[in-house]
């Protein structure tokens, strides 16, 4: 009997880690209005890290789905951050002149808490001592054992760094939650592109930054640049011009012999076999890996709007008109032919006019990816319209 998990708690970490990342990608999008252009670590000395020439931000990000709580003055999440801050302090990992502190948290803050003065820039002399005091009585009477070692870690901190660090400390409550990052994000882009398109354009942009995420975990690269990320929105909304598409599936897929096998009752395999294009040869794999592309990304196209129906009806006739020309010619060479002669003939058809090479036939004027071309020409045979083989209607 298979039992459904309702506890929010077995979630929570990882929505979390999926917060992270969307926030960081807000993060890098509205702090690149004010910041020269700013780079962003994921999981490198804090949640997230922000930095340009002159300032180095850490964030530490709080999600709460359950059980959703108020900040207390000795709260977990506080004092687990506030340790983390205190080694690096200690250690001179980071120069405290230079960093902000930033507790992100989907909790709020009670005004009776002294928490509640980190919600803006502390900079009065006095009242930083006041929430230095408070801080100090709780980490020194309080028996909470989950906070202990922050609690030293706090109190092994000199008073000039104590204050340094409170002055440099923002805690943002009530937060966003995970639901509704999107929408933040998507504000932040209303320039970018059509109101019509922005969902689709998120989509591809959280595609390429999850992808840079994933390589700046794995140390593949030390971060993602405000630059490099202003080149992606600019290279997506070129796509989303009038003479462009956008591409959602810029990688050529890696094709089984387990999918072959599962494929081999459709009609564009059995075209190839007709022409003795060899089951499992790279080949054929190629050609499934170009149909399965063209069939998502046109039905992607038409689902989002991007493409007309019309449009795409259009396309379907400049590529048998280009295939009809040429066809034709193959089978006046045909007539007379041995039926080994006839294979030769529509395999090298097929290899030399749509598999070495691919007919410069566009959908749009920018859209210049060969896929989508041979991939459509699969989607044809599939359908019977055209084929490789002189025969091929009889043969079928």
């Amino acid at each position: 009997m298979t039992t459904t998990i309702t506890d929010f708690s077995a979630k929570e970490p990882s929505l979390g880690y999926f917060y992270q990342i969307k926030y960081a990608l807000l993060v890098l999008l509205s702090h690149s209005k004010e910041l020269d252009n700013p780079k962003v670590r994921i999981e490198n000395l804090d949640d997230i890290e922000i930095e340009d020439i002159n300032t180095l931000q850490l964030l530490q990000t709080k999600l709460h789905i359950k059980n959703k709580a108020n900040l207390t003055d000795s709260s977990v999440d506080f004092w687990k951050t506030v340790r983390i801050w205190s080694e690096y302090i200690n250690t001179g990992t980071i120069d405290l002149d230079s960093t902000i502190f930033n507790l992100i948290t989907t909790e709020e803050i009670p005004e009776s808490s002294v928490l509640h003065k980190f919600k803006k820039k502390i900079t009065l002399d006095s009242e930083v001592l006041e929430v230095i005091k408070v801080l100090d009585r709780i980490a020194i009477e309080s028996t909470n054992k989950t906070n202990e070692k922050a609690y030293l870690a706090y109190q092994s901190l000199s008073l000039e760094n104590k204050k340094n660090l409170i002055k440099r400390i923002r805690i943002l409550d009530n937060s966003i939650a995970i639901t509704e990052i999107n929408d933040k994000i998507k504000k932040e882009l209303i320039f970018s592109t059509y109101p019509s398109t922005i969902d689709a354009f998120l989509e591809i942009l959280e595609g390429w930054w999850f992808a840079k995420s994933i390589e700046n975990l794995t140390s593949q690269i030390d971060s993602i640049s405000s630059s490099e990320l202003q080149l992606k929105i600019a290279n997506i909304s070129d796509s989303f011009q009038a003479d462009n598409l956008p591409n959602h599936f810029p990688v050529q897929l890696e094709i089984t012999d387990e999918d072959v096998e599962s494929l081999k009752e459709r009609n564009f395999l059995k075209q190839l076999e007709l022409i003795k294009i060899k089951a499992n040869s790279r080949t054929l794999k190629r050609a499934i890996s170009d149909f399965r592309r063209a069939f998502e990304q046109r039905s992607k196209w038409l689902r989002l709007h991007l493409l007309n129906p019309d449009e795409e009806e259009q396309y379907d006739v400049k590529l048998f008109n280009y295939w009809k020309n040429i066809f034709d010619i193959m089978c006046d060479e045909a007539e007379e032919k041995s039926i080994e002669e006839l294979i030769d003939l529509g395999k090298g058809f097929y290899v030399e006019q749509f598999a070495k090479s691919c007919p410069q036939i566009k959908i749009r004027e920018k859209f210049n990816e060969d896929y989508l071309t041979r991939g459509s020409y699969q989607m044809l045979a599939d359908s019977k319209k055209i084929g490789w083989h002189p025969n091929y209607k009889e043969d079928l």
